[in-house]
């Protein structure tokens, strides 16, 4: 599948002729403040870890200076472990922002028991603090602000959780998520799935034809690194999924879904395939909010 990519502002470099150890430096100015914040806290207790602790001043001259967490690592899928490839994949498709998207429309369609949710004008949240008829605790704050002539629906999370009996299927989001009228979605948004964090900063824009993201759009995976998201793919409902994701770090993540098998496509790695990102089926469920809009 060729890649081609969308002309770029006058004066700006092209991704492709950067060192990939230059990548840090790029994402830098999007991703330091919600690292200072402690968006890559594994736990997602906001507790201080190596390498997370809140900005410090530094007293060495006159004036002071601040001292910045470290820049994250371009990502060596090489050597990472099957569940952040997973996560990897996920984040750079939009499963999270798709969710978060689908599970409001849900709630303004059919409000549940649990979480309690209430509705004034435009503007949904919830009181979760309950547990639901399958067991499974909801916690956290979520507030949807929808669509005006001038503005995107706006979707805030604060430590929303929902944490499953006896399973290692607990989630937990913190961020924004944007909807806009014409379909691009918007998420800075960190998750944490079974136990792997990851932190989404992108733009995906779905069309007919495919799903892209926005160049500049970044995923981190807690102790893997960063990658650039690229690429276009289509995984509607009722068909067959095509196209490539492409994830750009150390080396080069690849889902091949034009080589996919009825519930599995594989993942390649600078051209060797390393993985499979299995259960297409329910993956592309989760992604239903790009044919919605």
């Amino acid at each position: 599948m060729s890649r081609t990519a969308a002309p770029l502002p006058q004066g700006t470099l092209p991704f492709s002729a950067t060192p990939r150890r230059a990548l840090p430096a790029l994402a830098l100015s999007c991703l330091t403040a919600a690292l200072a914040a402690g968006c890559l806290d594994g736990d997602m207790t906001h507790e201080a870890i190596d390498g997370d602790e809140p900005l410090t001043q530094v007293a060495v001259a006159d004036p002071a200076v601040t001292a910045l967490p470290p820049k994250p690592a371009p990502a060596r899928f090489a050597t990472a472990t099957g569940a952040s490839l997973d996560r990897f994949v996920d984040a750079a498709l939009g499963k999270d922002a798709s969710d978060v998207f689908l599970t409001v429309v849900g709630y303004a369609l059919a409000p549940p028991a649990c979480p309690v949710v209430e509705r004034r004008g435009s503007v949904l949240w919830s009181t979760p603090d309950c547990t639901d008829a399958a067991g499974v605790h909801h916690s956290g704050r979520l507030v949807s602000h929808g669509w005006d002539e001038d503005r995107p629906m706006v979707i805030e999370l604060q430590r929303w959780r929902a944490d499953a009996p006896g399973t290692g299927n607990d989630i937990v989001y913190d961020g924004t998520v944007r909807v806009h009228q014409d379909g691009q979605i918007d998420a800075s948004l960190t998750v944490n799935a079974a136990g792997v964090t990851s932190s989404t900063f992108a733009s995906w824009r779905p069309s007919r034809d495919d799903v892209t993201a926005d160049r500049g759009s970044y995923v981190i995976v807690r102790d893997v690194g960063i990658a650039e998201i690229g690429g276009a793919w289509k995984t509607a409902r009722g068909q067959e999924p095509s196209g490539a994701m492409f994830l750009d770090g150390a080396d080069e993540l690849m889902l091949d879904l034009d080589n996919a098998e009825p519930a599995c496509a594989p993942i390649l790695v600078d051209g060797e395939i390393i993985s499979k990102r299995c259960n297409l089926p329910d993956l592309i469920e989760h992604l239903a909010a790009f044919e919605l809009l």
